[in-house]
């Protein structure tokens, strides 16, 4: 195949890349973490689709693969048309955000901002579409005063949603204190 071609092709994610190199090497998680210098749980988050990948932990997890890291841009396809998701779609396209859960359907309905504050904090472009035609905007306002979602997120949010900028809800206490 010439490069030409082979530019237009589409790459496969890097997480999955990263585990069809370690595998093929037989090697563990904990043997790579400890030949790039980083935590087994960094590796495994990485191959299961956590996007948020620092170059360097990149180029050591690589090296310790005999591979190079090339990085480059392609132009993404047209959005589709956004659609509501049904629980079933959204469930495989969220999970690997989830490392720490075994995320069920049910916590969707019950755990809502959660499920919401995770996807939004650590979500690709993919996933936060995905779980916004699923929430809607409202949860999203809702779920971006919660006092864990971090300050750059919430203005995020703030600015695409128009929503004023908001100080993260008070507990209880400090409320009845009468502090903020």
């Amino acid at each position: 195949m010439n490069d030409k071609f082979s530019l237009m092709l589409p790459a496969a994610p890097i997480g999955y890349q990263i585990r069809e190199l370690r595998l093929a090497k037989g090697c563990t998680l904990a043997a790579l973490a400890q030949r790039a210098g980083t935590s087994a749980p960094t590796v495994h988050r990485y191959e299961s689709g956590w996007d948020r990948f620092e170059v360097g932990t990149l180029r050591r997890i690589g090296a310790a693969l005999g591979a190079r890291l090339e990085i480059r841009l392609v132009p993404n396809p047209p959005l589709a048309t956004a659609r509501q998701r049904s629980a079933t779609e959204l469930l495989p396209l969220i999970a690997p955000l989830f490392w720490d859960h075994d995320l069920v359907a049910s916590d969707f309905r019950d755990h809502p901002s959660w499920v919401l504050e995770r996807v939004l904090m650590f979500g690709n472009r993919r996933q936060v579409a995905a779980a916004r035609t699923f929430f809607g905007d409202q949860a999203i306002r809702e779920t971006v005063t919660r006092r864990g979602v971090d300050e750059r997120t919430r203005n995020f949010w703030n600015v695409i949603l128009e929503a004023p900028a908001s100080a993260p809800e008070s507990s209880q206490h400090e409320r009845v204190a009468g502090r903020t």
